[in-house]
């Protein structure tokens, strides 16, 4: 059986960009001008629901960004390949201020204590970065943490054994962690571009001591002229998740806007296009029936690909035979109605309202 839900592979990314399966282009364009507008220090929420599919839009989204940069390493053909049938304007990927971007699973990382370890590791992982701490200062053990990073070691290896020394009190006590930061996003962004998009994703999932941390030590500590954070979130779960940190009679709504410069709803999905993909196509019963289902649920794309692979484990083949469909005998109209209408409700059912099933 086909397989439809499609991971954020570097190939599956490059894939979807060229052949654009749910007509997201065009927002991706639209979103990267956003952020090449930004001048000064901001971040950015791209706000769905669960198995909306932010990561796969904010993986594109970064694939983009880092394949217009001619600073980049990505080869030519990827390159070639990631952007061609973006619908930028003529020559409007033509200009002299490029970006380049991270991507930071909070999620993968939420049993760290100092969250901006890791995500400093991240960046100058991904930016394949050699930089050089001072030796004479605590931040050289960073540095040469993240050395050793490059040499093979395991990344959650290293922060743990980070936490024994606790190099973050040092820096905060000596009141000198911020200007480390802002040089080594000076190196970091050393003939690679002139701004710096960090996208983090995930952040609804960690546990709130993890997420309000994340937060305030970006705000506090790595905020600069220089970087835009985007952050890919459900709105409504991340305000219970700050909630569970400071109480419920907190105000988690204005708590986030404090944070974010600008909340984006993530565009939706060409639905038509998508069920094409995915051979949900309305010739048969079974697709009508399973194409309402989706519709009255407002099942999202992770949903509807689950959704749709156990109805065609189920009931495809029988419902699909045109020749089985010219019942003579009553009871084999009724089991043809049994497998494609009843059959579809049950698994939707079973998957939005588990009591009503």
């Amino acid at each position: 059986m086909k397989k439809y839900e499609m991971l954020p592979t570097e190939e599956n990314i490059i894939e979807t960009l060229y052949n654009d399966p749910i007509n997201r282009n065009k927002d991706i364009v639209y979103f990267y001008n956003i952020l090449q507008a930004q001048e000064s220090a901001s971040a950015i929420a791209i706000d769905g629901r669960w198995g909306s599919g932010k990561t796969f839009f904010v993986r594109q989204t970064q694939m983009v960004i880092n394949a217009l940069n001619p600073s980049s390493t990505i080869d030519e053909e990827t390159k070639a390949k990631a952007t061609v049938r973006l619908p930028f304007p003529k020559n409007d990927e033509e200009n002299e201020n490029y970006s380049i971007a991270i991507y930071y699973d909070a999620w993968e990382n939420d049993n760290d204590t100092d969250p901006i370890v890791s995500l400093v590791y991240e960046i100058a992982k991904q930016l394949g970065m050699t930089y050089t701490f001072d030796p004479d200062t605590d931040f050289f053990k960073l540095g040469g943490a993240v050395l050793d990073v490059f040499s093979g070691k395991n990344l959650k290896g290293i922060i743990e054994n980070l936490k024994s020394d606790n190099p973050l009190s040092k820096f905060k006590e000596q009141k000198a962690l911020e200007e480390k930061l802002k040089d080594f996003f000076s190196e970091a962004l050393n003939e690679r571009g002139n701004r710096l998009v960090v996208f983090i994703d995930e952040l609804d999932r960690c546990k709130p001591s993890f997420t309000v941390r994340l937060l305030e030590q970006i705000k506090h500590y790595m905020h600069d002229e220089r970087i835009t954070y985007v952050l890919s979130i459900n709105t409504e779960e991340l305000q219970h998740t700050i909630k569970n940190y400071y109480g419920d009679s907190f105000d988690a709504c204005r708590y986030l806007d404090r944070f974010f410069y600008l909340r984006i709803n993530l565009p939706p999905v060409d639905k038509k296009k998508f069920y094409m993909n995915i051979e949900l196509n309305g010739r048969y019963y079974l697709e009508i029936i399973s194409r309402r289902i989706i519709d009255v649920y407002n099942m999202q794309l992770r949903e509807i690909t689950r959704f749709y692979r156990q109805v065609r484990t189920a009931a495809y083949v029988p419902t699909h035979d045109d020749e089985k469909w010219n019942c003579i005998f009553p009871d084999g109209e009724a089991r043809q109605f049994m497998l494609s209408c009843i059959v579809p409700i049950i698994i939707g059912l079973k998957m939005v309202d588990i009591s009503m099933y």
